[in-house]
């Protein structure tokens, strides 16, 4: 069942692009009891009411201040967030990735709430651009990782970017740890311009930046969405947060399917024993 989730369009284009967008990923019952729960304790927050929000009496937090200290307000540890986790069609599409190989749960044992109040006047291009995951000798990717909405986020609305294409970079048989990358890639002339220590204003109606490396074509993608959709992108693809210039929060859950198989191999390279 699970290696027959994705069409082979969408296999082509979690290989080619290291991000696939499913709409109606995870279910409307599993994402509205996990938005309630969230919608609960803001309500205790003050921040919540009668159905709306209500941020008008809280200062407005600061980009690259998400305004809550989610995991001590929140935190991740509710069977309303880890249910999602268990999603059948979520299971099926990440099995399929992985190629129906088991993943880890030591490493990344639950889902984590994402959540950024509005914290920006106008919108800009973040630097802080990672990955979760090291490159492996072997080449292999080390996994998956999910991000989905919770609530209706609109561009320019919070939602996590990602470069895709860019898990195909620097596959050349060297453990690179996610903290090197910036040394391998930041000479590119690609790369140049984003990377720098500071966000870089950009207009709304400018496209964001799109390129190559070599032969690999790159583009940034602003994860966006109703509730339920869900990516699934490629470990290796470099993403960032982003500023909330909306007028309501940025609402969503990621989750890391780490194979299993290479756990030790993940270990080796960040030197952990």
């Amino acid at each position: 069942m699970a290696r027959n989730a994705l069409t082979p369009r969408q296999r082509d284009e979690f290989s080619r692009r290291g991000v696939l967008r499913i709409e109606g990923l995870l279910s409307p019952v599993g994402v509205r009891r996990a938005r309630d729960f969230v919608l609960e304790r803001m309500e205790q927050l003050g921040l919540w009411k009668d159905g709306a929000w209500r941020l008008e009496d809280r200062p407005r937090a600061i980009w690259p201040d998400n305004g809550l200290k989610v995991s001590k307000v929140i935190g991740n540890r509710h069977p309303e967030l880890e249910g999602l986790a268990g999603e059948p069609s979520l299971r099926a599409a990440v099995d399929a990735l992985l190629g129906g190989r088991p993943f880890d749960r030591k490493m990344h044992p639950r889902p984590q709430l994402l959540f950024t109040l509005p914290n920006a006047g106008a919108w800009m291009l973040p630097p802080g651009w990672h990955v979760d995951a090291p490159r492996l000798a072997s080449g292999e990717h080390p996994g998956v990782q999910l991000f989905a909405c919770l609530d209706h986020v609109a561009p320019r609305g919070g939602g996590t970017l990602a470069i895709a294409g860019s898990h195909l970079l620097l596959n050349d048989g060297r453990a690179i740890r996610a903290s090197d990358l910036r040394r391998e890639l930041g000479g590119e002339p690609f790369f140049r311009p984003i990377w720098g220590k500071s966000p870089i204003s950009w207009a709304e109606d400018e496209p964001l930046p799109r390129g190559a490396v070599g032969d690999v074509a790159l583009e940034v993608m602003e994860l966006t969405g109703a509730p339920g959709d869900g990516y699934l992108i490629d470990l290796r693809v470099l993403h960032s947060s982003a500023p909330n210039a909306s007028d309501r929060p940025r609402m969503m859950v990621t989750d890391r399917f780490i194979r299993a198989d290479l756990a030790p191999e993940i270990a080796k390279t960040y030197g952990w024993r």
